[in-house]
């Protein structure tokens, strides 16, 4: 967690409740829901990071994959998640962070 993200971790953590309840509301209609989880994405709302050589590449060094996610590996585990290959993915929250959960990544920002 970084200081002055309390707005926006609520907003995440409410949208994984949300797919929760639905899984236990729409389940047994054979419908299935799950969130994806993105950390650091290159796309036009993180110019303002990338334009700060210290601050973009603090945020790539706390991936274990050390670099940004391209919106097309988002996409990508949207896609997987609507084929037959996860026909039994329900409830999940697929992290698409370039392991940065899993090394718990932070970074301080100068605000």
């Amino acid at each position: 967690m970084e200081p002055g993200q309390s707005v926006y971790t609520a907003t995440k953590a409410a949208i994984v409740q949300f797919a929760r309840v639905l899984v236990a509301e729409l389940g047994p209609c054979n419908v299935r829901v799950n969130a994806v989880a993105p950390v650091v994405v290159d796309t036009p709302l993180t110019q303002q990071i990338k334009r700060d050589p210290e601050w973009y590449n603090v945020y790539a060094d706390k991936t274990a994959l050390k670099r940004w996610a391209r919106p097309e590996e988002v996409a990508d585990s949207a896609v997987f998640l609507a084929t037959p290959a996860a026909s039994y993915i329900t409830g999940s929250v697929i992290y698409v962070d370039g392991g940065w959960t899993a090394i718990d990544g932070r970074f301080e920002p100068k605000l």
